[in-house]
């Protein structure tokens, strides 16, 4: 993990800027394989706040910032909002890969995160641990889910779990499909406790997704 005067002076993370004109920030994080896309029908709901969504680390315009593990992405978002978020604050969202970066970001830089609202951000336990530390089963489940199925079946199967047509987001999915970024972001699952999360000084809420998430680890 680079420290934090290296991340300081590397590029920054690729992010989109909209609404520069008001006057609190929110920072939209996407989960592992995705890019700010992810949150295209999200913003639409968010006129009155200045958004930055960036692409983290390893993935799509920010690909070749490296290493992708939760750390380091923390690090990288914190600087971008230092020196683009209103008054160098920020309203915090995290999805899946995004929540743990949410998390890692209010522990690490608590200064900087106004609160948080995580979805599926919460320690690993029983076969939630044993997967991610096998980030091999990651690596070939999502070659099955997005290079084999046939994309009209892919589509299908997202639309009954009320998700809507993403196409693009797909194509950068697959961009993204790499075993350097699902190893280290994976590795980094492990590494938050209940320590961490009870710690948190800001104001957090955390939501589950019934059917794919935790709901008894995310109630606690």
């Amino acid at each position: 993990m680079p420290s934090q005067e290296a991340v300081e002076t590397e590029p920054e993370l690729f992010f989109l800027t909209l609404n520069d004109d008001r006057p609190t920030t929110i920072v939209l994080l996407h989960g592992l394989l995705d890019s700010h896309i992810e949150w295209s029908f999200v913003i639409l709901h968010l006129g009155n706040y200045h958004i930055i969504a960036p692409d983290l680390s390893g993935h799509s315009r920010s690909r070749d910032i490296l290493p992708a593990d939760i750390g380091s992405s923390a690090d990288r978002v914190a600087a971008l909002i230092r020196r683009h978020a209103k008054g160098g604050r920020a309203h915090v969202v995290g999805l899946s890969m995004g929540a743990f970066v949410t998390l890692r970001l209010g522990q690490r830089h608590p200064d900087l995160v106004l609160s948080a609202f995580v979805t599926a951000g919460h320690p690993m336990e029983r076969q939630w641990a044993w997967v991610v530390g096998h980030p091999s089963i990651t690596y070939y489940m999502t070659l099955f889910l997005l290079e084999l199925v046939p994309v009209w079946l892919y589509m299908r199967v997202a639309t009954s779990r009320g998700m809507r047509h993403h196409e693009g987001l797909l194509s950068e999915m697959r961009r993204n499909r790499r075993w350097e970024v699902i190893r280290a972001v994976d590795m980094g699952l492990l590494e938050l406790s209940w320590e961490d999360v009870r710690n948190l000084p800001m104001k957090t809420l955390s939501i589950a997704a019934e059917t794919v998430d935790d709901v008894e680890a995310v109630r606690r």
